[in-house]
């Protein structure tokens, strides 16, 4: 009986690793480009369902779709604040399709807010334009695809540009993180309400269905 020699083993071939390029969040803008409020609007309607921030340093920030979760989050607290809004007629309530103008250039979206009717003054609900005026109170909701450094530099600068109070709202951690001027943030764990303080007296949402 005749045997054919052993082929030699060879060794797998090893591929190199599909390398993952950087997830894009931001692009900075050239410098004979003019982001004005009509631009950065007609940015977001072409560019659907992706809106935009802009940063005090000219770069475009993505603002990715809501997911279902953080929608109706955002939903439940804004009823909450609209309700007690409208029981005081003290001033407006937004939600996250709201652009807010900033002196030094920069725009931001909350997730909710309320602005006195003090700082309105006596602008139209029918402005086609971005908000110039700092909402006092503001809420972020994190979402699962958020940085938290990039949320509490968001919340940072809401404070900067006049805001009173500001909620950022965790559901994946159950905590939230109370934002004041002059003040370290406060992190509460898991709370069942969150009052308005001097900034929206007589408010106090209930978070109960958040943290399901």
């Amino acid at each position: 009986m005749v045997t054919s020699p052993a082929k030699p083993k060879t060794a797998a071939l090893q591929l190199p690793e599909p390398h993952t390029p950087p997830v894009l969040n931001r692009l900075k803008l050239p410098s004979n480009w003019e982001p004005t409020d009509q631009a950065l609007i007609e940015l977001s309607r072409l560019n659907e369902p992706w809106d935009f921030e802009l940063t005090a340093d000219r770069e475009l920030v993505f603002v990715s779709p809501e997911r279902s979760g953080s929608s109706t989050r955002g939903i439940r607290l804004a009823f909450q604040i609209e309700g007690w809004s409208e029981s005081t007629s003290l001033g407006q309530v937004f939600g996250p399709q709201l652009g807010v103008r900033h002196d030094d250039g920069s725009m931001h979206m909350p997730d909710v807010a309320w602005i006195s009717d003090e700082r309105w003054g006596d602008r139209s609900l029918d402005d086609e334009g971005l908000l110039d005026a700092c909402p006092e109170l503001i809420v972020e909701i994190v979402s699962a695809t958020d940085i938290p450094e990039e949320q509490q530099t968001k919340m940072e600068a809401w404070l900067r540009h006049g805001a009173l109070l500001g909620w950022l709202i965790d559901p994946f951690r159950d905590t939230v993180t109370i934002y004041r001027p002059d003040a370290e943030p406060e992190q509460v764990q898991r709370p069942d309400t969150l009052g308005g303080e001097d900034v929206c007296q007589g408010l106090e949402v209930s978070l109960r269905r958040i943290w399901k």
